[in-house]
């Protein structure tokens, strides 16, 4: 895969990174007409009765309306953003392929800069899922280096190493990734998984894992310099493995750390804050569940519930001491189409990248969805 670079109207270099972090976790291609299979789109969904027909196919409503062609309402963040630029390939020298997290640069710490751009792979050079250990750094010119070459046992991490979409970069330079593990490529096989801690050298300093953590797949970060807080979605609490039957057991858990420069960060508390959510296991994406997480500047948790199509609300996320369940539903259906990726633009709207069709949807936070962005970027 290729990481587009947003040409146009960046407001800050982590707003236009983090745009394009959403897209591409949603899909890269070429512009396409309505009339096309959106990228994305499983043959099994692709034959779904119901409205809109690809392929001669037919899929839900929710799905074809999402396939229109909007553009983005006047004053909006995604307005004019039409042009992408590639930065290069996020392959490794191993082969590890499927890019899932994506995080911008903006620590100049150990091996990385200011700038650049850190992007995990979950599968091997098999494309076995839950198999990649590798984290690369694209630089802006488009040069790659690898940050970090994991095993595939560690101690202290369930199952192995696999990594998800949950990662970030703490102020003080250590990196936080998430694996949810796979011996084989199957979902049968998975395990528990942890959170495994980097140097800012990309070098193994120790994982965080314990009954809080059942399949870590997207995580956020609160960071004040001296503590941080991380909010963490699981996605295999009671799942069976042996069948693709849905349980509304994922949960987003709150964890706090102590943490320096000079020493790799220590847990100090977790709560879980949200449960409830839909999870399954899934041949095409291994496991579908909550992904995306914000937090606004006001305390506000919002969360990309994948199954219910949704993004919905989690109040008082740094202090709450119980479970909101699943929230409040901020905005659902419309446009939304199996949303993953989620993140906050600068004018404080929030932005859904659809699994469907590879849209992104941008969200105000009353809940008003303005017209989404067509996967297809013109290339530059």
């Amino acid at each position: 895969m290729r990481i587009p670079r947003w040409s146009r109207r960046r407001a800050s270099v982590a707003g236009a990174c983090a745009l394009a972090a959403c897209a591409a976790v949603a899909g890269c291609g070429s512009a396409s007409s309505s009339t096309a299979v959106p990228q994305g789109l499983s043959g099994g969904e692709a034959s779904q009765p119901g409205g809109g027909q690809y392929n001669g196919g037919q899929y839900s409503t929710e799905q074809a309306a999402a396939a229109t062609v909007l553009k983005p309402a006047a004053g909006s963040f995604l307005a004019g953003k039409e042009t992408v630029t590639l930065l290069g390939s996020t392959t490794p020298a191993n082969g590890d392929i499927n890019p899932y997290a994506i995080w911008p640069v903006t620590q100049t710490a150990g091996t990385v800069s200011a700038g650049d751009v850190l992007v995990d792979n979950f599968n091997n050079a098999s494309n076995n899922q839950g198999t990649g250990t590798t984290i690369v750094d694209l630089h802006p010119d488009g040069h790659l280096t690898v940050f970090a070459a994991l095993p595939r046992q560690v101690s202290g991490c369930p199952g192995g190493v696999g990594l998800t979409t949950a990662m970030v970069q703490l102020k003080t330079g250590w990196v936080i990734v998430g694996s949810l593990p796979s011996a084989n490529g199957q979902v049968g096989t998975a395990a528990a998984g942890c959170l495994l801690v980097l140097s800012p050298a990309g070098k193994l300093a120790g994982t965080i894992s314990g009954s809080y953590l059942d399949g870590p797949w997207d995580e956020t970060v609160s960071d004040n310099g001296r503590t941080a807080t991380l909010f963490v979605t699981n996605t295999l609490v009671g799942v069976a493995p042996a069948t693709t039957a849905q349980v509304n057991r994922g949960t987003v858990v709150r964890i706090t750390l102590a943490q320096s420069r000079t020493a790799a960060p220590k847990v100090t508390g977790e709560t879980t804050i949200a449960s409830g959510f839909g999870e399954h296991p899934d041949a095409a994406a291994f496991v579908r569940g909550p992904t995306g997480l914000v937090l606004a500047p006001w305390g506000t948790l919002y969360v990309a519930d994948n199954l219910g199509n949704r993004i919905t609300s989690i109040p008082d996320a740094m202090t709450r001491t119980t479970s909101a369940g699943t929230g409040q539903a901020l905005s659902r259906g419309g446009q939304l189409a199996n949303p993953l990726g989620l993140v906050l633009a600068p004018d404080g709207d929030l932005l859904a990248a659809n699994a469907t069709n590879g849209k992104i949807v941008e969200i105000t936070p009353a809940g008003r969805m303005r017209h989404p962005v067509w996967r297809g970027l013109r290339p530059a």
